[in-house]
């Protein structure tokens, strides 16, 4: 409770200050501690299933839901003694010549959006949080984090109509689509294709009587709008041009346009192209034959110019048995939704602290991660029940007021400003810590031996990173 209602906190040591926080500073690392033993134990997906399914029992049933995977980076470069440390990469570097890298972990995330008529501010609720070790595969990991989720009997996944996660360009990839594809029906991939991929339409020719047969057309579609593209010879560094056949040589199956209005007031008119049924190129361990998947293409054009919003267009791919189910402005929709989650991510970092937690054990890091997780969820549960409360020159903001005049659900941050107020209306009791004698304490003169250091490891690509993942996972 303190996490979630402190805004003046600026390390997790600092919560002790909290009036709600009753116990000794100290009670963090050894709670952390403790968790961290459970979070890593044999019995570890068991504990984390079971408070998914406490959240879920608080939700109403949907038939359809949303996800989304994303990673986020720890960075963690002056924490020495914390072991299995990597090279990450750092975005939005802006000194020249500075490399974008750090030294810390990814994480890779499972969320929840909620973005229908009962949520006016979208929420994106996270379920699991999974440090990633070096040698792992990200994707691959991925993939068996989304799977343990969705296939667990205690939540509503399984035996829900739909299930929809998007995902960025990262997950665009063989190693992610495929396990997940083959093992549930029920799932549908909304990933973000890379501008220029390769595309590919079942070959319809006739078969040879011998040998395999061929499954792919020889010449491939390119997604982009320019039909040749210049490059440099990997060696001699000298351009070239290349011819290369468009995506929309192609005919599309379908075309839809609607106008909206962005949050500053552009008309604009979004145009969306759908291909149904084109396949991407597998590798040795995961097939992609025989996963037919429908293109969409997403072009945002100025209603009162005519001309076009961005230089390229945004190309998603959309896989699963049910995809013809879902239509394509809904495709559009979830996709737009899935940068919920990169609100989420900062959030958590700059508000919540999950950055910001000193420690030498990673066990202890893993069980901040949850405990920050756990302090979302009980956020969202009481953004219902919060009132308003921001600093006087903050009332005049248009959210602000919108949000003071309506009962309906607040958005994350309006909650966390306003639930310490809620909080102290709790009955203390269950959280007063109990009346014990002091301890003895450590004896006058005692020496405690240094703690081992840790270099940054660098990622082994010669390890088979499947079994890795597996163990991971495990």
């Amino acid at each position: 409770m303190a996490l979630g209602s402190d805004t003046s906190a600026s390390n997790p040591t600092s919560l002790s200050i909290s009036p709600l926080f009753h116990y000794h500073y100290s009670i963090i690392g050894k709670v952390t501690k403790d968790f961290g033993e459970q979070l890593n134990g044999a019995d570890n997906l068991a504990l984390k299933s079971d408070l998914r399914q406490i959240f879920f029992e608080h939700l109403p049933e949907q038939t359809e839901y949303k996800l989304s995977s994303d990673f986020t980076t720890i960075r963690k470069p002056e924490s020495p003694t914390l072991e299995g440390r990597g090279f990450v990469n750092v975005p939005n570097v802006r000194i020249f010549g500075n490399k974008p890298i750090d030294i810390g972990y990814y994480i890779s995330c499972v969320n929840l959006h909620q973005y229908d008529a009962q949520h006016p501010s979208a929420w994106s609720i996270p379920l699991d949080n999974l440090r990633v070790e070096v040698n792992a595969d990200k994707t691959s990991v991925a993939a068996q984090q989304l799977g343990t989720i969705i296939r667990d009997k205690k939540l509503p996944f399984a035996q829900s109509k739909k299930v929809v996660n998007t995902a960025d360009t990262g997950y665009s990839v063989p190693e992610f689509i495929s396990p997940l594809i083959d093992e549930f029906d029920n799932l549908l991939l909304i990933n973000r294709l890379r501008y220029g991929m390769k595309v590919y339409k079942p070959y319809t020719g006739e078969q040879q009587d011998t040998g395999r047969h061929k499954v792919y057309e020889d010449d491939p579609y390119y997604l982009q709008i320019e039909n040749q593209r210049s490059f440099k010879h990997p060696k001699t560094k000298e351009p070239f041009i290349k011819a290369q056949r468009p995506i929309f040589d192609l005919p599309f199956d379908e075309e839809t346009q609607y106008e909206t209005v962005t949050s500053k007031g552009r008309k604009i008119i979004v145009i969306i192209y759908r291909w149904n049924d084109v396949l991407l190129r597998g590798k040795n361990d995961y097939k992609m034959d025989d996963k037919p998947f429908d293109l969409v293409g997403i072009r945002f054009v100025d209603k009162e110019t005519a001309a076009c919003l961005f230089k390229r267009d945004m190309y998603v791919g959309v896989w699963g048995e049910n995809r013809r189910t879902h239509s394509t402005i809904e495709i559009q929709t979830d996709y737009k939704h899935r940068y919920d989650i990169e609100p989420h991510n900062r959030f958590s970092k700059q508000q919540l602290l999950a950055d910001k937690y000193q420690t030498s054990d990673v066990k202890s890091l893993d069980a901040w991660l949850w405990t920050v997780l756990l302090t979302y969820w009980l956020l969202y549960f009481s953004s219902t029940d919060t009132e308003v409360c921001v600093k006087p020159w903050q009332k005049y903001l248009p959210e602000v007021l919108i949000a003071a005049q309506s009962d309906e659900r607040k958005s994350v941050a309006l909650t966390r400003k306003g639930a310490e107020k809620l909080f102290s209306t709790f009955d203390k009791r269950p959280f007063l810590p109990q009346e014990s004698k002091n301890g003895t304490g450590r004896k006058k003169n005692t020496v405690l031996p240094k703690k081992p250091k840790h270099p940054p490891k660098r990622k082994n690509k010669n390890e088979q990173n499947h079994k890795q993942n597996i163990e991971q996972i495990k």
